[in-house]
Formats: structure tokens, sequence, C-alpha cells
């Protein structure tokens, strides 16, 4: 490369070359009055000094700039031959002249990094076009012409000179890219084409789609590209019509599978809160859990946005429930553990007579508790039960023991006989027992004459168990409901086991076995209820269940406006005999509440037996009442269970 002060470049005029001469102001002619006026202002003289102006001048431009570096280095020279004299040169010429040659001199550095650059490109190119890389290739020859303009004459024809036939290679390239991008164009094509015909799921079409529209993209421009793509676009999109049908339907799905999946987290959230308030029944509780799941699984796919919080949400009340359902299991436990030992303690009685009643009475009220843990109800049960048998066991020893002593025992018989037939009547079914009042009162005056002064200590132990089984038998008759109920509740129980049955095959998106005349043939058989109003509800019920066999979709709305209803009606209940309710339902105990106020506080409170009344009525109507969710059905009938023990 040739120096930058031996270059044959044209030395363009530059400014600070150009000498700046103000005009002489012209004379006033005579004649004319010198109040003319005034001319525009002359510009203002630049007073600083050629050193000065030169300081400024090089400070100003760049190391890039040469011919203006050149022309500042002759002004310099002429500076300094006008300065000329015996002395040497001045120090501000000296530092002047400095800092001009190192601009140069960085302008020559500059010039040799530019030419070395495009060397180095130059071998990349060959490289690249030797590798088949033809789009890397053009966009570094772009980049070494550009960088061509900046650099001196010679080096700029010399290296043009390399660069040449590799452009002429590139070309050659590119044609034969243009070519083969419009063959593989059309082979994508007729694949595209294929696709319009073809049977694939819409799910693995899309992607097919897809897969050929990407490959489009990378193979670059063609001779004849529009006409090929205006082909190949038409082709994709009668290929994905399918597809977007299928993804709307998988959209509406999903949506459809969201608003379920909610569902089952509100009704399992509302379930929580209300076993907080009323207990919890274990067996129910294991039976939702499992149903939730299995509906959980079932009501999928969820669109992939809503996925993460709605499962966080199902897993925070799923926990919640298995909370609640080890704090049962403990309290659950620890309740018969309670019973063991006191079955235990029972074992050494003196009053085996009395221990007897008390296990039986442990008994029942083991069987109250019902079902725990699998595992740790077996072994309790094995406790208790051999407790139980240990009693009964010294039971007889002591029996056979009186029997050897020959004791007379004809004196407390009767009394025996009379408690062990008012054991029994508490052992009947609620229809037998709701007739068992006039034989109780038998019983009671029967035991009353076959008590005799002789008993001497044997005569108070029997009064108190007479006693408590009196208590026993009040309780029962209150809680029992009449003949007449009976047999309504029993007829109510047929028909509605019957409708829900085939509503939880409608729920689980199941067909229901039997046709529409079979069903109606079924219903018909059942008799007549004596009730008008649980009539009508039932039937109701039955024309719901044989209208959501051709219209599935409607169950989830029509369980949602029953389930409200019936949580009204435990409210109301709840209100009426002063128990609880669950926070789920204060706002609707508020309202029942205001309404009654707005009724009129003037109204006689209801007697404990209209009390009674209304709460069975309540029942029935809860059992008749469908469709309900199992969740909620579960909740509203440990609800009234817990009332009807307040009575």
């Amino acid at each position: 490369m040739t120096s930058s002060t031996n270059q044959n470049t044209q030395e363009p005029e530059s400014i600070v070359d150009v000498e700046i001469l103000m005009p002489p102001a012209e004379p006033v002619p005579e004649g004319e009055s010198a109040n003319l006026e005034p001319r525009q202002a002359a510009k203002p003289v630049d007073k600083r000094t050629e050193s000065e102006k030169l300081q400024s001048a090089i400070n100003g431009t760049s190391y890039k700039d040469q011919p203006t570096l050149l022309a500042l280095k002759r002004r310099l020279e002429r500076l300094a031959l006008a300065e000329a004299t015996d002395q040497p040169p001045t120090d501000t010429i000296v530092a002047l002249s400095t800092l001009l040659d190192q601009r140069l001199s960085e302008y020559d550095n500059w010039q040799k990094k530019q030419v070395l650059e495009i060397e180095q490109d130059i071998a990349k190119i060959s490289v690249r076009i030797a590798e088949g890389k033809i789009t890397e290739a053009q966009s570094q020859v772009d980049r070494s012409h550009n960088q061509l303009k900046r650099i001196n004459s010679d080096d700029q024809a010399r290296l043009i000179g390399l660069i040449a036939p590799l452009r002429e290679e590139l070309a050659r390239l590119l044609d034969w890219k243009k070519f083969a991008s419009s063959e593989k164009k059309k082979e994508l094509i007729d694949k595209m084409q294929t696709l319009t015909d073809s049977t694939v799921q819409p799910a693995q079409k899309a992607k097919l789609v897809r897969a050929l529209q990407d490959e489009w993209k990378t193979l670059g421009h063609s001779d004849d590209n529009d006409a090929l793509w205006t082909q190949f676009s038409e082709f994709a999109r009668v290929a994905f019509e399918p597809c977007k049908t299928y993804f709307k339907d998988r959209k509406d799905q999903q949506a459809g599978n969201l608003i379920a999946r909610n569902n089952i987290c509100e009704q399992l959230e509302a379930y929580s809160v209300t076993i907080k308030d009323i207990g919890v029944n274990l067996n129910e509780l294991t039976r939702l859990e499992n149903q939730a799941r299995e509906d959980w699984k079932k009501y999928a796919p969820v669109a992939q946005a809503k996925i993460s919080a709605l499962q966080e949400r199902f897993n925070a009340v799923l926990t919640e429930l298995r909370h609640h359902r080890r704090q049962a299991t403990q309290s659950h436990n620890a309740a018969k553990l309670a019973l063991i030992e006191q079955a235990k303690a029972l074992v050494t009685s003196d009053d085996i007579g009395g221990a007897i009643q008390r296990a039986k009475s442990l008994q029942q009220q083991w069987k109250d508790l019902g079902p725990g843990s699998f595992k740790d109800d077996r072994k309790l049960w094995t406790d208790f039960r051999a407790a139980c048998d240990a009693l009964f066991a010294r039971r007889g020893e002591i029996s056979k023991e009186k029997r050897q002593q020959g004791r007379n025992s004809s004196t407390t018989s009767p009394v025996k006989e009379i408690l062990k037939s008012v054991s029994a009547l508490l052992a009947l079914d609620d229809e037998s027992f709701s007739d068992s009042r006039a034989k109780f009162t038998a019983l009671s005056e029967a035991f009353k004459e076959a008590l005799t002064p002789d008993m001497k200590n044997e005569r108070k132990i029997f009064q108190e168990q007479f006693s408590k089984l009196a208590k026993q038998f009040d309780a029962r008759l209150r809680a029992t409901p009449d003949r007449k109920t009976l047999q309504l509740l029993q007829q109510v129980h047929a028909q509605a086991n019957f409708c829900r049955e085939q509503e939880d095959l409608l729920a689980t998106g199941s067909s229901i076995a039997e046709s529409t005349e079979a069903l109606e043939q079924h219903w018909q058989s059942f008799e007549k209820i004596a009730d008008d109003a649980l009539e009508q509800l039932l039937k109701k019920r039955f024309q719901q269940v044989l209208k959501l066999q051709t219209d599935k979709d409607g169950w989830s709305g029509l369980a949602e406006k029953q389930d409200l209803r019936a949580r009204e009606l435990c409210v109301e209940a709840e209100i009426m005999l002063g128990a609880d309710t669950p926070a789920a339902d204060k706002a609707i105990r508020m309202q029942q509440q205001l309404n009654q106020l707005q009724r009129g506080l003037g109204r006689a409170p209801l007697s404990q037996k209209e009390k009674a009344q209304r709460l069975q009525t309540i029942e029935l109507h809860v059992l008749a009442m469908g469709p309900l969710t199992a969740l909620n059905r579960g909740s509203l009938e440990q609800r009234i269970q817990q009332l009807k023990l307040k009575l």
C-alpha cells in the first residue's frame, strides 16, 4: 500500500485554505442624504491568529479524513515559512506538526487494517463457496464491497481483481440454487396437495402442514417464486381447513372441561367448609375423594395456560380434605380406644348385669362411630371384641356358679324377663317400634308389680336398669316417624333411588341401558304417593331424566339449580332448630332471616311436634329432589341427620 503522502489523490478545496476578505464599503453618492437606511451589517472578522485557527481545525478533524489533514499540513508549512527567521520553529508549530503527523500515521494504520480485513474476508468467501454456504458467502461479498470504498485506489483495484472471480462463481451458484429451489418447491407443493386428501388425524395433519411451511421458508427466492407460492399457499389452506374445525372443537372441549374442573374444586371447597361445622364422615369423604379424582381425569384436556393454577387449586383442596380426614381418623381412633378401655374395665365389675348392659351400650356406640381406617379398625376391633368376649365369658362363669349353688332366682326372673323384653323393643325396626308404645306401657306396669321388698340390693339395680331403658325408649320414640310417615318415606326412597341410578349414569356421560318405554313402564309400577307435592316433585324429576337422555349437556346446570334449592331447605331447618349453618351457606341464611323479618315477628313459635313434622317434610323433599351431585347430596343428608339429633 502506498503512503498517504505520495498518493495522487486530487486534493479538494478546503474551507481552511480559503482566505475570507470583506469588500470595501461603498461611498455615499453626492446629493443623497447621509441618513439613508444602513446596509446589512458586515459579519464580524475572525481575530484569531493562523496558528490558533490551525489548532482548532486539526483538533476537529478525524484521522480518517486524509484530504483535510493534508490540506492542513500545507497550511502549517506555509505558516512555518512565513515565520521563518534565524530562530528555530516555535513550540506551537512543532506541536501542531507532531499532532498532524500522528493523525496521518493513524490513517495509514487504519488503511492497513481495512485492507487486511478485506483480504481475510476474501479468503473466507472462498471457503464458504467451497462449502456450499452461498448465503453466507454473498453476505460477506456485500460487506467487503462496502469496505472497498474506504481504501486507497491502488489497493482497491488489486482487491477488486481478487473478488471478481469469486463474484462470478457466486452468481453461477446462485442461479443453480434458484433452479434447485424451484424444483424443491414443486416437490413441497405435491406433498401439500397430497395432504388435502389425507385421512390422517387433524392434529397430526396440522403438524405436517406446519413442517412443510417451515421447510418452504428455508428455500429462499426462486425464478417463479410468486406462482409457486400461490399454489402452495392454496393447497395449505385447503389441507388445514379440517384442522381448524378440530382445533375449534378442541378449544370448546377445553373450555367445557375448565368449567367442569372449576365446579369440582368449588364443590370440594364447599364440602370442606361444611365438614368443619358438622364433622367428617370418613366413608363418605373417601368415596367423594375417589369420585373427584376420577372426574378430574375425565374432564381433560384443559388449556395449557390454565392447567398449573387449576391443578394447584385442586391439590390444595385435596390436601385440606386429607388434613380433615387425618384429624377425624385420629379422633375416631381415640374414641374407639376409649371404648376399648371402658370395655376392659367392665370385666372386673362386681355388677355383672350392669356391666353386660354397659357393654351392649358400648357396642352400639362402636357401631354408631362407623368405620375408620381399615388398617386401624382391624386392630381396634380385635381389642374391643376381646374385652367384650372376656366380659361375656365371665358372665357365663357366674351363671354356672349360680346354677351349681342352686340359688333360687324365682323372685328375680320376672323382672329380668321384663328388662329383656324392653331391650327387645329397642332393637325393633322403625315401623315395628312406632307401634310399641302400648307394649312398653304394659311392661312398665308389670315391672312395678314384679319389684318386691325381698329383693333388697337387687331392687335398686333393677330400677336403675329400667330407668335407663325407659330413657332410651323415649328418645327413640321421639325420633321415630309415625307409620304413615314411614310408609311415605319408603315410597319416596323407592322412586328417588330409581331416578338417582339413572342420573348417576348421565352424570358420568354414560347412556341409560333401558329404553324410554321400559323406563316409563318401570315408573308406572311404583305405588302412588299420598302426598301430592312429593308425587309431583318426583314425577317432574323422572321427566327430567327422560329429557336428559337426549340433552346430557343440561345436567350440570339443572344440578346447580337443584343443589341451591336443597341447600335453602336445609338452611330453613337450621334456622328453625337454632342450629349453625356452614359458612358456604351463610348468605342464604341471612336472606331467609331477612325474609322472616319482612313477614313479621308476631308469629307464634312452632311447637316441638310441629318442628319435627317440618323437618320430616324437608327431609322427604330433599330426598325427592334431583339431580344432585354426589358431593352435595352427601353433605345435605349429613346436615339433616345432625338436625334430627337436636329434636
